[in-house]
């Protein structure tokens, strides 16, 4: 009875053991994050609400890696997102594009509401750095 007793408390140490050892590798993978938020207005000073800003890696050897990415609020800011809400980005340098979509009537489709620039990274003219510690951006300013 006293060897049960003490294999059955082994076993359950052992799967205590191994379920820690599995939930520490079920962590995020990948360069730190850093908390990222910014501010995109129109040059007469209105939030662009609803607007997506997505930051492209500059010299990111993997093209389809993560691009952090936010939404403009009512207030005009936004927290950057890699993998979970409001994570961040990681450090560097970054082009940035901004899309504001409108919903089509009937079978119309989108209609972007900003000039297509500001949908490619090579043509916005937005660009980001992201230090080490948490990033507070100068506000994106785009044209109505």
């Amino acid at each position: 009875m006293v060897r049960r007793s003490f294999a059955r408390r082994a076993l359950v140490a052992s799967a205590v053991v191994l379920s820690l050892v599995a939930l520490a590798g079920c962590g995020q993978k990948g360069p730190a994050l850093v908390p990222v938020t910014g501010k995109v207005t129109t040059a007469d000073g209105k939030p662009l609400e609803r607007a997506t800003v997505v930051f492209h890696p500059v010299g990111a050897a993997d093209a389809n890696g993560v691009k952090p990415r936010g939404t403009v609020g009512a207030d005009g800011t936004f927290t950057l997102t890699s993998h979970t809400t409001g994570d961040g980005a990681p450090a560097g340098e970054y082009r940035v594009t901004v899309e504001l979509w409108t919903a089509g009537k009937g079978d119309d489709p989108p209609t972007s509401r900003l000039p297509a620039k500001f949908a490619n990274p090579e043509k916005s003219g937005l660009t980001a750095t992201v230090g080490t510690a948490p990033t507070e951006l100068k506000p994106f300013v785009l044209p109505r």
